[in-house]
C-alpha cells in the first residue's frame, strides 16, 4: 500500500513537471527565435544571413561587437535543440479537442526545425570564413552550395514553408479546441504572414522579431491552460 501510494506521488510530480517544462517551453521557444533574428550580425536582412548575398555576412560578423556575436552563436546553438519542443507543447495543448489539426500543425513545425539543424551548422561556418578575410573565395563556395536544390528544397524551404504553415494550423487548432480566448488563435494565425511574406516583401527583419513576439505573447494564454492544476475559466470562452 505504500509503494502504491508512492509510485502515485512520483507519477503525479512527473506529469506536473512534463506539463510545467511544455508550457514554458510555449513562451520561450518564439522569444528565443527572435532573440536569434534580433542578434544576426547581418541585422536588417530577415533572411539573415542572406543565402543569394552571402559576401554581406563576412563584413558584418567582423564588425559585430564581441559580446553580442558570442550571445548569437549560443542561441544559435540551443535553437536545433530547444525549437521542436514548443511545437510539442503547443500541441499538447489542443490534441484532445482538435486532433487532426493538431497533428498536421505539430508535423509542420516538427520538420522546419529539423530544418534548423543545417541552419545552425551553416551559421558556424560562416562566422568561422568571416575571419578568415577570404570573402569572394568563400562567398562563391556559398553560392554554390545554396544553389543545390537539396539545400535549397530541403533546408530552405522546408524551414520557411514549415513554421509558417505550423503557426496557421495552430493557431486554428486552438479556436477549434478552444483551449484560449479568441485573440490568442488569431494572433498566433496572424504572426505568420508578418514574419513571412510581410517581413520578406518589405526587407524588414523588425517584422520577423516583431512575429515571433506576437507568437510569445498570444501563447501565454495557451500555455497557461497547460499548466498543471485547474484549468482558467477564460479557456474556451471565444
Amino acid at each position: 500500500m505504500y509503494g502504491t501510494t508512492t509510485d502515485t506521488q512520483a507519477g503525479s510530480t512527473a506529469r506536473w513537471l512534463v506539463a510545467a517544462f511544455f508550457a514554458l517551453a510555449i513562451i520561450f521557444t518564439p522569444l528565443l527565435m527572435a532573440s536569434w533574428f534580433a542578434l544576426c550580425p547581418e541585422y536588417g536582412d530577415p533572411a539573415c544571413p542572406g543565402t543569394s548575398h552571402p559576401q554581406d555576412y563576412f563584413p558584418a560578423v567582423r564588425a559585430a561587437q564581441g559580446q553580442l556575436l558570442q550571445l548569437f552563436l549560443l542561441i544559435n546553438l540551443l535553437v536545433p535543440y530547444i525549437f521542436p519542443l514548443g511545437f510539442i507543447g503547443m500541441g499538447l495543448a489542443s490534441w484532445r479537442r482538435a486532433p487532426w489539426l493538431t497533428i498536421v500543425g505539430v508535423a509542420f513545425g516538427w520538420i522546419s526545425a529539423i530544418a534548423w539543424g543545417p541552419v545552425a551548422d551553416q551559421i558556424f561556418t560562416w562566422t568561422t570564413m568571416a575571419r578568415e578575410n577570404h570573402d569572394a573565395t568563400f562567398a562563391a563556395l556559398l553560392l554554390a552550395v545554396v544553389a543545390d536544390w537539396h539545400v535549397y528544397f530541403g533546408v530552405g524551404a522546408v524551414w520557411v514553408i514549415g513554421h509558417l504553415l505550423a503557426y496557421i494550423i495552430l493557431g486554428v487548432a486552438f479556436w477549434r479546441a478552444r483551449v484560449a480566448p479568441a485573440w490568442s488563435a488569431i494572433v498566433i494565425v496572424l504572426a505568420a504572414p508578418v514574419m513571412g511574406p510581410l517581413a520578406y516583401g518589405f526587407q524588414q527583419n523588425a517584422l520577423q522579431i516583431f512575429g515571433y513576439l506576437m507568437v510569445a505573447v498570444a501563447s501565454i494564454p495557451v500555455a497557461r491552460y497547460l499548466w498543471p492544476g485547474p484549468r482558467p475559466e477564460t479557456a474556451g470562452k471565444l
